[in-house]
């Protein structure tokens, strides 16, 4: 979710100079990383390696999927292209988790076998390259984060955050085996790089099949959403509030009860100067606001068909009645 008042425009050019600068550094480090493995023959430099693959493989998806969701709506795809974001952010967790497998069988393998690193100088200095590139690369994808809240430039920064902890690893790897010939060494950390790599791909996995499967934003953005609505004078009561996000496109539904003898022109007007007060805070948002009178029966709420009963305290809080936060 954007966390300022950027224009569409601006959010896209971030987005776009996020990924290239991605792939343009990858491509960078798949250099160094390659003459490092030759050199040295470490199966840590290895793993690494085909770590940067990976990223050079998923830079790609992510480039394009990054200016596939910012392509506008159409007839067949009403509510835009956004979720082209997860699903990219959901392949790349299955190629993290096949290439953590594949270095945790080198790593065995190679322990199993060991042999002496060779020109570990050589795979030091291109080890701590990588990791310079890296922090800058962090850094800028940071601020593309708070800026825009794209998950898939989030996805990818979480990827290169375990690829700094990595890499140091790799340097560490080098200068023991280089300084004591404990060979070993190289392949537990290589085992510790495919561990590393597995968390890191849950909780990509886990935040990408959220957004795809309509998962709820949290009880403090829907709190915060109900308390916006309820500020107008005019709203008596919000229910039967719902909520998604794809992308950095959030939406926002609910219903507001209002007093029935208002003329339709006034409640109209109300509902729009509730969804303005919204999008004020929410801009990347779209919202939609069903008028009720206050009072009335519910017989199409959506909770009440699904047999859905909010409890106290079940938002983190008292709630006052048992509609505050459905």
């Amino acid at each position: 979710m954007a966390k300022l008042n950027l224009h569409a425009e601006d959010i896209a050019r971030l987005k776009k100079n996020a990924t290239a600068l991605s792939l343009v550094i990858g491509a960078i480090m798949l250099s160094m990383k390659v003459g490092a493995w030759l050199a040295t023959g470490s199966v840590s430099v290895l793993s690494a390696l085909m770590d940067s693959i990976l990223d050079n493989v998923m830079g790609v998806v992510n480039f394009l999927a990054v200016r596939r969701a910012l392509q506008p709506a159409d007839p067949a795809h009403r509510f835009g292209f956004s979720k082209f974001e997860p699903l990219a952010s959901l392949a790349q967790s299955a190629f993290i988790i096949g290439a953590a497998i594949m270095i945790a069988f080198e790593a065995v393998d190679r322990f199993l076998h060991p042999h002496s690193i060779e020109h570990a100088d050589w795979g030091i200095a291109s080890m701590v390259g990588v990791i310079v590139l890296m922090v800058g690369l962090v850094a800028y994808q940071q601020k593309v984060i708070r800026l825009t809240g794209s998950l898939v430039v989030k996805a990818d920064s979480l990827h290169y955050k375990a690829d700094v902890m990595m890499h140091v690893g790799i340097v560490v790897s080098l200068l023991i085996a280089s300084a004591g010939g404990v060979a070993w060494i190289d392949s537990v950390i290589a085992l510790i790089i495919a561990a590393y790599l597995s968390w890191n791909a849950k909780e990509i996995l886990g935040e990408a099949i959220s957004i795809l499967l309509d998962h709820e934003l949290s009880d403090e953005v829907r709190h915060q959403i109900r308390n916006i609505a309820l500020s107008h004078p005019c709203i008596h009561d919000v229910h039967d509030l719902r909520t998604r996000s794809a992308g950095d496109q959030i939406f926002i539904q609910l219903h507001v009860e209002m007093d029935p003898d208002l003329s339709l022109k006034d409640a109209h007007r109300f509902a729009e100067e509730a969804i303005d007060k919204i999008l004020e805070v929410f801009p990347n948002a779209e919202v939609q606001v069903h008028q009720e009178p206050l009072g009335m029966p519910r017989h199409r709420s959506w909770c009440r068909k699904a047999g859905l009963h909010p409890s106290p305290g079940e938002f983190g809080e008292a709630q006052p009645n048992e509609t505050e936060l459905t």
